[in-house]
């Protein structure tokens, strides 16, 4: 994972340097004293992981992370854990307490690289062909496993996560709705929920304000998408 450094501590960053040096999985791509400058080079570069301190004069860590539209990963750096809890609503991967200690650090940095494979490649179409694939593939414990779309029931968001639910399985991969919305076919597919999305040759039945797909399960059926998925419906 590229790996950014920031800390108004130079002693703490050449500490954090080190412990950077001795993870394989990590590459060191730069460091910053405060926010405003890790906002400026986050803009320009590309970054996996960032290694950021809390208090820093000016902005702080946190409010750098409530800056980005599309953040990397977190490991909060802190003196005090009182932010953690701050810090996992903004959904970091962990924090550490200074003085950071190189086995803490490592299970810091062990989370951080779970999450990331999670989400570099949480739904990956294959290769087109024409027409279009009729499946995707889903990152899920680190395995890349294919789901045709004639397998997938409905999908469910979940904060930043979202539930393909199948005729086998349940898989949960790190991505929006919005996001996997623009990869499924329009045609076979029908958002009916702000939280939910159907396949519409799954739909067994419907009542006033609620789908029952074909294994029983009731979606909500919104009032704002309702008129969209009636047109997609072959209603006689």
């Amino acid at each position: 994972m590229k790996t950014l450094i920031v800390d108004d501590n130079a002693l703490v960053r050449v500490a954090l340097r080190h412990m950077v040096d001795e993870v394989r999985a990590l590459t060191f791509v730069g460091e910053c004293s405060d926010a405003s400058e890790a906002f400026n080079f986050l803009q320009d570069q590309a970054v996996d992981l960032v290694l950021l301190d809390v208090e820093m004069p000016g902005m702080s860590g946190l409010d750098l992370i409530r800056t980005l539209q599309n953040p990397p990963l977190f490991i909060l750096v802190t003196t005090e854990p009182a932010y953690a809890v701050e810090g996992f609503d903004l959904r970091v991967a962990d924090y550490l307490v200074k003085p950071v200690l190189l086995p803490r650090f490592l299970t810091a940095v062990q989370r951080a690289s779970e999450l990331f494979e999670v989400k570099k490649l949480a739904v990956q179409p294959e290769l087109e062909h024409p027409g279009g694939p009729d499946f995707l593939f889903a990152r899920v414990n680190n395995q890349l496993v294919r789901i045709d779309f004639s397998n997938i029931l409905y999908v469910q968001a979940l904060g930043d996560y979202v539930s393909l639910i199948t005729l086998v399985k349940k898989y949960t991969v790190h991505m929006t709705l919005k996001s996997l919305e623009e990869r499924l076919p329009p045609a076979r597919f029908a958002r009916v929920h702000r939280s939910s999305i159907v396949a519409i040759d799954k739909v067994a039945s419907l009542e006033e304000n609620s789908i029952v797909m074909t294994n029983k399960d009731v979606i909500p059926l919104s009032e704002s998408f309702r008129s969209g998925f009636l047109k997609k419906m072959n209603i006689l």
